[in-house]
């Protein structure tokens, strides 16, 4: 994780260090196992974006409906300085991604106000301090984590970077820039799977076989990441549904099937039946994703979508790491 860019602007927004830091939102294939240390693939999104900016303040002050998500973050940080009260500033959240929708939504909204307030108040950690200890995420999927300070195709590997509790990446690739990825969503979803429940429902799941997980491997290694060096749009395609579907089974002892419940299954069938080749559920869902290589056909599959599925965004992969400014 060493590929973030901070820009440090002249102007001055009021007295004192504003920080504005953006990054994307994350889509998962899925994992190589249902036990550590998991691994997977994923890619980095440009939509929806989570924007925060830090400002000085005389005390700590957010969001209230972002307490419970920014209150901790700030608690941790207030203990790492060694500090009685809460950072002095103020945490404005301008956007961010649908929560529990797949998007990795909580890990983008945590590593930027993690950073921004760090980086507010001149705590100097490195990037796995953040994520590990301030942010508390990579606990299981590492890819958002990793996406965020590199953006991208990512294949964490499931092997630990010595010392700091979080998956290596083993390949990074990025994505041609005309290729969409749509995020569609069933208009009769159910809440997904997050929180304690999810670590309830990976209590119930076996360890992958040695058979699946060999498949699982050579799908990333032999098909998805050449598809992507090499720009080749169908063998991608072909290859993330096929991996996204057999990582799913996986789970189907929780979740029914390869897919998260039938709201979930009938997107995936629409989409199949419309002639989409690269399609699947992100994490959870109930956001299913499918590729597109133009916006031209993006268009006309999003046009022809049946009042029960909708679109929660039209967007391409974010090739570059978070970006921030302090002025």
């Amino acid at each position: 994780m060493n590929d973030s860019r901070t820009v440090e602007s002249d102007a001055k927004t009021g007295d004192g260090l504003t920080v504005r830091i953006s990054t994307g939102s994350r889509l998962h294939f899925g994992l190589l196992d249902t036990v550590r240390p998991f691994g997977g693939v994923g890619v980095m999104t440009e939509d929806p974006a989570t924007q925060v900016i830090v400002s000085p303040a005389d005390e700590f002050n957010c969001p209230e409906h972002f307490w419970s998500r920014i209150g901790p973050v700030a608690e941790r940080i207030r203990q790492r300085l060694g500090q009685t009260e809460l950072p002095a500033c103020r945490v404005d959240v301008v956007s961010t991604a649908p929560s529990h929708c797949g998007l990795g939504s909580g890990t983008q909204l945590a590593l930027a106000v993690a950073e921004s307030i760090c980086r507010h108040q001149e705590l100097h950690v490195d990037q796995f301090t953040i994520a590990n200890e301030l942010a508390t995420r990579g606990r299981r999927s590492v890819v958002g984590t990793h996406g965020y300070w590199q953006g991208g195709l990512i294949y964490e590997s499931g092997r630990e970077v010595a010392g700091t509790g979080l998956n290596s990446v083993h390949t990074c690739v990025s994505l041609p820039a005309q290729w969409r990825a749509a995020v569609l969503r069933p208009t009769d979803h159910e809440v997904s799977v997050s929180g304690e429940q999810e670590r309830e429902e990976f209590a119930k799941l076996l360890p992958a076989s040695e058979e699946s997980g060999s498949e699982l491997r050579r799908l990333i290694c032999e098909e998805i990441m050449p598809a992507a060096k090499q720009a080749d749009f169908r063998r991608f395609s072909i290859s993330t549904r096929n991996y996204n579907e057999l990582s799913g089974q996986l789970f189907a002892s929780v979740q029914g099937g390869p897919y998260n419940g039938p709201a979930v299954t009938r997107v995936i069938q629409w989409l199949r039946d419309f002639g989409v080749l690269g399609y699947g559920q992100s994490s959870w869902g109930p956001g299913v994703f499918a590729w597109f290589d133009s916006q031209a056909d993006a268009d006309r599959c999003i046009a022809a979508l049946p009042q029960n599925i909708e679109l929660l965004t039209l967007t391409s992969a974010r090739n570059e790491p978070r970006s921030m400014v302090a002025s």
